[in-house]
């Protein structure tokens, strides 16, 4: 099987695109699971692409390799896509209408219709702004709560798991965040294990922050999904999001300072690799109304497309 494929990242997550009309029916899931392994293109996510009726407007699957169904959303699939319409063939295959100074498209994911909105100035693309509010909804839809495992309290924000690591290594003064011994891991380990059986998800999502920034911005944050199986992420848009709504429902907002109400941006630092924060930026602007995330976007400052070819499976 030959398959066109555009590989990009957002921040180091690793993004494979390819046409869904390549693949044979009944075998999608496989074939894109195939594509992620160190074997072929090594990515954290692909995305699997289809025309619709309405030019500038995509059909999507999502898969990663700690799931065994198509995933719901994808921040960082969104991004690298939003740069792809735009910089490589795959805007005009599906026939998005490349216009200056913003591309507008419409994805329609397994969890509800996204909003690209792609800035671009001289054929290149300098910002995607995404629309991640199907995603908001979702997550109070799976449920957002405060939880406690092993002496520490966690927020669930929908399928994530959001741990600040402050309050980790005041439980655990040992913990260590760069080198990832074995200790902190196992740690993890049981609380993520307990979390899955408490709340029911069997997908591997965790987020990892604290407020302490290293260049500025307003916290910095890290995505060790599944220790078990060395599954890091140095960004993550799903991740970012849920982030969002955990911190403003255990109150941290309010106590860093930060309005509670109306529209909030958190420049969040991340990009760094396995370590918390990172040289990049993630910023993420939401609506608050009535103790909630009503509205998300989400966009990135470095979203890049590295490689356009030919896979053969």
């Amino acid at each position: 099987m030959k398959l066109d494929f555009v590989r990009g990242h957002m921040g180091g997550n690793l993004i494979v695109l390819v046409k869904g009309e390549q693949i044979p029916e009944g075998v999608e899931l496989e074939t894109g699971l195939k594509l992620l392994s160190p074997n072929y293109l090594y990515a954290h996510e692909v995305g699997i692409l289809y025309p619709t009726e309405s030019p500038g407007e995509l059909k999507v699957k999502i898969a990663e390799p700690t799931s065994n169904c198509f995933i719901s959303a994808c921040g960082g699939f969104t991004q690298v896509l939003g740069a792809a319409l735009v910089e490589t063939e795959l805007g005009d295959l599906f026939g998005v209408e490349k216009k200056e100074p913003f591309t507008d498209v419409l994805l329609h994911t397994e969890g509800g219709t996204v909003a690209l909105k792609i800035e671009t100035s001289g054929g290149k693309v300098t910002r995607i702004k995404t629309d991640m509010s199907s995603f908001v909804r979702e997550s109070y839809e799976r449920g957002v709560q405060k939880l406690e495992f092993e002496g520490l309290e966690v927020m669930q924000a929908g399928k994530f798991l959001v741990i600040n690591a402050d309050w980790f290594k005041s439980a655990y003064p040992w913990a260590d965040f760069e080198k990832w011994d074995q200790r902190t891991r196992e740690k993890i380990i049981a609380i993520q294990r307990r979390f899955i059986e408490v709340t029911g998800e069997d997908e591997y999502n965790l987020a990892l922050y604290d407020w302490n920034p290293e260049h500025g911005k307003d916290m910095r944050i890290v995505f060790p999904h599944s220790l078990e199986a060395e599954y890091f992420e140095p960004s993550c848009g799903t991740g970012t999001v849920a982030l969002g709504i955990a911190v403003l429902a255990q109150g941290e907002l309010a106590a860093q300072g930060v309005s509670n109400s109306g529209n909030v941006v958190l420049r969040i630092e991340c990009g760094g690799g396995k370590e918390l924060g990172g040289p990049e930026v993630t910023e993420l602007e939401m609506n608050l109304e009535e103790g909630g995330v009503n509205e998300a976007f989400l966009s990135h400052s470095n979203v890049e497309i590295t490689a356009v070819g030919e896979a053969w499976l």
